[in-house]
């Protein structure tokens, strides 16, 4: 084969280029995963109400009903919300109540809410 591909014919060209187009498709058959092994099972996790094993893509965990995919939580205390919600289904708590902003005796930067430092001076609030 080393020898017909490094001919000066056209027949050369022509086997060279051949192999060329050949050696993917025979390496991908190679690397293909044999009927006998097994096939990944999707990522799980624990599910944060009942402890139930949830796959990744859930968006509600299909033992208790708890909301995987958080949209909004409640600032006081922490619940996941549905969307569009008003109250709090857990405490009541209007959600429309945004905690204030703490400021930075320092600098007087906004900070968040429950920040223990200032974001941009590092000072303790």
């Amino acid at each position: 084969m080393e020898t017909a591909s490094q001919s000066q014919g056209q027949a050369g060209a022509g086997f060279g280029m051949g192999m060329g187009f050949m050696m993917p498709a025979m390496f991908a058959e190679a690397f293909k995963s044999s009927p006998t092994q097994q096939t990944s099972t999707p990522e799980t996790f624990n599910c944060p109400d009942c402890q139930q094993n949830v796959s990744k893509e859930a968006k509600f965990c299909p033992h208790c009903g708890h909301q995987i995919v958080v949209f909004q939580q409640c600032s006081q205390c922490g619940k996941n919300l549905p969307p569009n919600a008003k109250f709090c289904v857990q405490c009541g708590h209007a959600i429309e109540q945004k905690p204030q902003s703490l400021k930075c005796p320092k600098c007087g930067t906004e900070n968040l809410p429950k920040s223990m430092f200032c974001n941009q001076c590092g000072e303790r609030i």
